[in-house]
Parts: structure tokens; C-alpha cells; sequence
């Protein structure tokens, strides 16, 4: 009997153990720093009028607001070096059904001439993500994304130690699962690091 419980308190021990090394419990850690994983919801709203774009990047405030051509997006870091943006997506389908958005940012191309070393200059990031997105029934889908950004440039600070924000176009393509037409959208954006 008595080797029994110390064979289960060492079998405790151990679990607990396993669980604090994050070895063997599979619980997400809130604290993390990871970026979000991406969350779909179905939105009230009209649908688009004739011509108006059934998918575009919305305001991270939310709501049918279009995101301003622009805008300014903040990069966020995680704990593990890693960098990305989150984005806003809203989507009106005639149907429910999977779609895969592809995301991607793409850097501004960089003005031709030969500039001055020391002049201040903005970073260079690309980024992309794949998301599956679980569409609404005939109304509007908005989805929540993370867009991973590489920096292959950090950029050089002005005078007053700041670093100009990285200028580029926000892309989307979607796909709906099997057969179907894609629809795309863009948007000239700005990264803040």
C-alpha cells in the first residue's frame, strides 16, 4: 500500500512537473506574446451596392469603414523574434463555404538614383499568411488576421532618432474551396515599426 501512493505522488510530481516545463500540457499560454489566431465572424450590413467591392480591407475599428489608403499599420513583436501586422478583412458571399485568403505585403519599390548613405530611410519588410476562412450564409464575413512580416532592411533613423514607417501594398486573394471565381483586393498601406 505505502508503495503504492509514493509511486502515484512520484507519478504527480512528474505531470506536474512535465506541465510547469511546458513539456507535455498542450494549454496555450495566454501571456505568450504569439500572435492571435485568426477570428471570423459574420457582420450586419447591406450588401454591396452595383460596382462597390465585395472584399476589402476594413478599418481595424471595425464596422463597414474601408481602411484609408495610407493608413498606418503597427508592428507587433513576438517573443520568439518574430514580427507581424494585423489586418481587417470584410467579405460579402452569396453562400457559406471555405475560402483560402492569401495575404501579402509588398514593399514599395525603391525611387531610382543613388541616395545618400546618411539620409533617412524607411525599411524594407515583405509579409504574407494563408488563412482559412469559414464564409457567412449570404451576408457579410469579417475576419482578423495576422500578416508575418520579414524585415530584410531596417531602415536608418532621422535626425531625432525615429525611423520612417515601410511603405508598401497590402494584397488579399481569395479562393473559395473548389470550383469558383476569386476575388482580390489592395490597398497601399504603411508599416510603423
Amino acid at each position: 500500500m505505502r508503495h503504492q501512493k509514493l509511486r502515484t505522488s512520484v507519478a504527480i510530481t512528474a505531470l506536474l512537473g512535465l506541465c510547469s516545463m511546458g513539456t507535455f500540457c498542450v494549454l496555450p499560454d495566454p501571456n505568450s506574446g504569439a500572435p492571435p489566431d485568426p477570428s471570423t465572424a459574420c457582420a450586419d450590413g447591406e450588401p454591396p451596392a452595383a460596382g462597390a467591392a465585395a472584399l476589402f480591407f476594413s478599418d481595424p475599428s471595425g464596422g463597414a469603414a474601408p481602411l484609408a489608403p495610407d493608413a498606418v499599420l503597427r508592428l507587433e513583436y513576438g517573443p520568439q523574434g518574430g514580427q507581424h501586422v494585423m489586418v481587417t478583412i470584410r467579405h460579402h458571399t452569396r453562400g457559406d463555404g471555405v475560402w483560402a485568403y492569401r495575404l501579402g505585403f509588398e514593399p514599395e519599390a525603391a525611387e531610382p538614383g543613388t541616395p545618400d548613405p546618411a539620409a533617412p530611410r524607411p525599411p524594407v519588410l515583405e509579409g504574407s499568411n494563408t488563412v482559412p476562412v469559414n464564409a457567412c450564409a449570404s451576408g457579410w464575413t469579417e475576419t482578423v488576421a495576422p500578416v508575418f512580416v520579414d524585415i530584410r532592411d531596417g531602415g536608418l533613423a532621422d535626425a531625432a532618432g525615429e525611423i520612417p514607417a515601410a511603405r508598401g501594398v497590402l494584397r488579399l486573394v481569395a479562393t473559395p474551396k473548389g470550383a469558383g471565381e476569386k476575388a482580390s483586393a489592395e490597398i497601399p498601406v504603411q508599416i510603423a515599426m
